[in-house]
């Protein structure tokens, strides 16, 4: 039988999402190899998970869906009660429902929501959970003007880690709105079907250049052109969070 269930998780105290063996034994400890372990104990067979997304280190997440079978009947309560004891407060699961047999987290997925904080100011509290990029003047109207570029359907073959597995690069995005949060921290809010490794990162830190006088704006339209020729920025990981994944029925 298939289950899934959302969770939240500190990306800072793992080593991204995805499971990492060499020869056998776990290399790193990650999310995906904490839950299964969790999940493992607590139904007492073995287990394996599918995100609906592969978060880098560093990046956090809110509304991550997960799927996994079992075979078996169990108990939501006790369970997600058992998980949330063993992982040690790194990770919270919730929502767990039996679903589709043909469910799966990541292919069903219709929608992912990020979100992006920047802080241009030193911070101590929250340095873990945004960019803090010091004293900086950004223009932030600037940046939300330029942000809209990103909008609809773009070949991000030049905002991701380049790839050469034939897989298609083209993405369509629905949302991409920066928010002002007070006068020394914004947040960006991205939504769009999918997203490539390491995109929202290239993308921000396209921005943030902007942002501070580096480029012009325009310069994502020339990047997509290819007539861009500059360094770019790559945003640090532990500002970005995945908000949320929809799906038709979940």
């Amino acid at each position: 039988m298939r289950y899934r269930f959302r969770c939240e998780y500190l990306g800072s105290a793992f080593y991204g999402w995805q499971e990492q063996n060499c020869g056998g034994k776990l290399r790193f400890v990650t999310v995906q190899s904490t839950l299964e372990e969790s999940l493992s104990t607590a139904l007492r067979a073995p287990i394996r998970v599918v995100g609906s997304g592969r978060t880098d280190t560093g990046v956090h997440a809110r509304g991550q869906c997960v799927h996994f079978d079992f075979d078996g009947e169990l108990d939501p309560v006790k369970v997600v009660r058992s998980v949330n004891g063993l992982t040690k407060r790194l990770i919270r699961i919730r929502d767990l429902q039996p679903c589709a047999p043909d469910f799966n987290a990541r292919y069903d997925a219709v929608l992912r929501y990020y979100q992006y904080t920047i802080f241009t100011r030193p911070v101590a509290l929250m340095r873990d959970f945004g960019w803090e990029c010091g004293s900086l003047n950004l223009d932030i109207e600037a940046m939300g003007r330029e942000a809209q570029s990103f909008l609809g359907e773009h070949d991000f073959i030049d905002f991701c880690i380049p790839r050469n597995d034939g897989k298609s690069t083209l993405c369509t995005l629905s949302e991409f709105r920066l928010e002002r949060l007070n006068d020394w921290s914004c947040m960006f809010h991205i939504k769009g079907n999918r997203f490539l490794h390491r995109q929202v990162r290239a993308m921000v830190g396209t921005l943030f250049d902007v942002g501070r006088g580096r480029y012009p704006e325009g310069t994502v339209n020339q990047i997509f052109e290819k007539n861009f020729k500059g360094e770019r920025t790559w945003a640090p990981p532990q500002g970005l969070v995945l908000e949320n994944v929809e799906y038709k029925d979940y």
